[in-house]
């Protein structure tokens, strides 16, 4: 097993870097599933039939782009936010950039699909990080809370927001998503309840298999696929 000391959650370690800021390349994913399925059984089955996840993250993309990115994809579906994605990066150019971001009028970025909830904080984060009232690239070396605390100090940047940055960008080890619908629905599934977890009932649950909360999360997004797993 890796060495995880479980003094307290918040203070265990993955070969002696803290849980707050490890990533998921720090570990073994092969023996951290193997660590899920034993501290909870209902994944056994699961992790027998899929094998050690495979988990590959954007953390080539800058935290802006991934944060712009989340915006977008902000209580849509995944196809709707992907055709929003292609228009906006028509617009502003590719990679997302506060620049591109900045130098577009409310009426061309909302032209391409966005709300106006989302256009006021893509336009937001984009003053933010060029005026320097938030140092995106710094966030990378900071724990989880202090990232947490940091992003969602912005206007528009929610807990699910932050945390979809957290996992896909910056490949934090130990986010728990209890927000986004998905990990709630596999994670109903997993454990054959008749309907998936409030947010509030998921919170805990995990708790036991911490500090590796994001690969588990991981799961659950791959429980949700009906051609991954027949229940």
């Amino acid at each position: 097993m890796p060495k995880v000391k479980n003094v307290q959650p918040e203070m265990s370690e993955v070969d002696d870097v803290p849980a707050s800021i490890a990533r998921v390349s720090d570990v073994d994913l092969a023996v951290v599933s193997a660590f899920i399925a034993e501290a909870d059984p209902a994944f056994a089955r699961f992790i027998e039939h899929l094998g050690p996840i495979k988990i590959t993250s954007s953390r080539g993309g800058s935290v802006f782009e991934s944060l712009a990115y989340a915006v977008v994809s902000q209580q849509v579906s995944t196809k709707a936010a992907d055709s929003i994605g292609r228009r906006l990066e028509d617009l502003v150019g590719k990679p997302l950039t506060a620049e591109g971001i900045a130098s577009h009028s409310v009426d061309e970025l909302r032209s391409v699909g966005l709300s106006g909830s989302k256009t006021k904080t893509l336009q937001g984060l984009a003053q933010a990080s060029l005026d320097g009232s938030i140092d995106l690239p710094g966030l990378w070396d900071l724990p989880n809370e202090e990232v947490h605390r940091r992003l969602t100090a912005l206007w528009g940047i929610g807990r699910w927001t932050a945390e979809m940055t957290m996992i896909f960008n910056m490949d934090r080890l130990d986010v728990w998503p209890v927000g986004d619908l998905a990990v709630r629905r596999g994670w109903g599934m997993i454990h054959e309840l008749n309907q998936p977890p409030t947010a509030e009932e998921l919170e805990p649950l995990a708790d036991k298999l911490r500090p590796y909360r994001s690969v588990v999360a991981w799961y659950c997004w791959r429980a949700t696929d009906n051609k991954t797993f027949e229940w």
